[in-house]
């Protein structure tokens, strides 16, 4: 009998947390708007070449533009906001808008003139995406 009371207790919390997990809605954006040098910047993820992370600090390359743009933030706080299906990352410190990769090679991520490093432990999740992809 309490085998039986259990399995229920044990199912009855395994579909809840299915439940709450499927309810999560992810928000689809098309832009952010960032603070750098004392000013909001919006930027249109679209153009985003790939974000570089420096300790509290995040570079975001942009398509057509020269220099990164640096704010305080951490690499972090960009990944919770960006789609997955967009974007991944790729290595400790880096993370790629999958529409702007141009080469992928066994270590690295080519993007225009940038040479992007892959960490180990993100390869598994690079492969499956290429696999996706593909």
């Amino acid at each position: 009998m309490v085998l039986f009371y259990l399995t229920l207790y044990y199912r009855y919390h395994y579909y809840f947390y299915k439940m709450t997990d499927a309810t999560k809605t992810t928000i689809h954006r098309d832009f952010l708007f960032v603070k750098s040098e004392y000013k909001l910047i919006k930027i249109i993820l679209g153009d985003v070449l790939f974000l570089s992370g420096l300790r509290d600090y995040t570079q975001i390359y942009i398509k057509g533009k020269n220099t990164p743009l640096t704010t305080l933030q951490n690499l972090k706080e960009f990944e919770s906001k960006l789609s997955a299906n967009e974007f991944i990352r790729v290595h400790r410190s880096y993370i790629v808008s999958i529409k702007q990769i141009d080469t992928i090679t066994r270590s690295e991520i080519i993007i225009g003139n940038h040479r992007i490093p892959i960490g180990i432990s993100y390869k598994p999740a690079l492969d499956e995406m290429i696999e996706k992809n593909s």
